[in-house]
């Protein structure tokens, strides 16, 4: 009847070290799906930005080519002018436009990538951890082991 009450509390044992190990287990899974999140909206992100760049590349040449073909062609000097003009605006606006569109997309792209290096960085924190607690577990089953060597050499004195 001893033998079981000493296999008992060594099952207890092992089972109460455990579970922090499995939560720590969970808790790592669950940073790399983050992290893995993470980077697929990185990535998602800049082929959006790779798109939206050549668009307005795309437009900025359709402009600059019209804005050309205008100032080539002879015709009345004033319409001519305003049309110049008015192209010469929208060549600039667009200009400035894609250059406020490539700073938000930087910004957007250093966010993200500062986000997954924090999940990293925490993901690297949860395998410390999960270490230093497979490292008690290893201990307790050692403390446990020699405690039921201990009885099994009081319990074989006694007989």
């Amino acid at each position: 009847m001893k033998p079981f009450f000493s296999s008992f509390r060594l099952l207890a044992a092992l089972l109460t070290g455990a579970s922090p190990l499995w939560a720590a287990a969970d808790s790592l899974t669950e940073a790399l799906q983050r992290q893995n999140q993470s980077r697929q909206q990185l990535n998602q992100l800049q082929l959006e930005q790779q798109l939206n760049q050549l668009r307005r590349t795309q437009e900025l040449n359709r402009l600059q080519q019209q804005l050309n073909q205008l100032q080539s062609q002879p015709g009345d000097p004033a319409r001519q002018q305003q049309d110049v003009n008015q192209l010469q605006r929208q060549l600039n606006q667009l200009q400035n436009e894609q250059q406020l569109n490539q700073a938000r997309d930087q910004l957007r792209l250093l966010q993200l990538k500062n986000e997954l290096q924090l999940k990293q960085l925490q993901q690297g924190q949860l395998k410390e951890t999960q270490r230093d607690q497979q490292l008690k577990q290893l201990q307790q089953r050692q403390e446990t082991d020699r405690a039921e060597e201990q009885l099994k050499q009081l319990q074989n004195r006694r007989q």
